[in-house]
């Protein structure tokens, strides 16, 4: 079960003021690997539409967090998106455990079609580490889970963020 999400004026700005204040901790922290978007702001602005879709889906706010080894995106999840609409899950073993959604992302960054989930456990097998994927060399060693490997939204887990989240939507 996929389902698409229409990113809200609110929430497009939202996602472009978090481009500003992410690259300017990530250029103050001098983060090594994090920095490589820095140049490259289509990718990063991608990877803020993922999770501003899945904050407004879910009716949660979206706004700057510092930086927190280990920390989550959205609601206690882990959010990864691509352009490719036959794309993959990417995740690496530096990835916090978690539970990993994955979406496809619009030219424009401003639609976004959720596709599934998986968990760190569950994507960093052996057999799918990659160095190449589809002829093209990977800029890094990566676990690719493929679509049809992706659990369906209505098997999704709720985290204690987004419980504590709903509760306070009807207190």
């Amino acid at each position: 079960m996929s389902f698409t999400v229409g990113l809200t004026s609110t929430y497009r700005a939202a996602r472009d003021q978090m481009v500003i204040d992410k690259m300017a901790e990530v250029r103050a922290l001098g983060q090594g690997k994090t920095a490589r978007t820095l140049e490259n702001t289509q990718a990063t602005q991608l990877g803020f539409t993922v999770e501003a879709a899945w904050a407004q889906y879910n009716g949660a706010p979206y706004s700057f967090r510092p930086y927190e080894l280990g920390g989550d995106d959205v609601l206690g999840y882990q959010l990864r998106g691509t352009h490719h609409l036959d794309g993959h899950l990417f995740t690496y073993d530096r990835d916090p455990n978690a539970i990993y959604i994955f979406g496809t992302v619009n030219d424009t960054c401003d639609i976004v079609t959720f596709i599934g989930w998986s968990t760190k456990k569950r994507a960093n097998i052996p057999t799918h580490l990659r160095t190449h994927l589809n002829d093209h060399k990977l800029h890094e060693p990566a676990y690719c889970t493929s679509q049809v490997e992706l659990w369906s939204f209505d098997l999704l887990p709720a985290t204690k963020q987004l419980m504590q989240h709903r509760s306070d939507m009807v207190a």
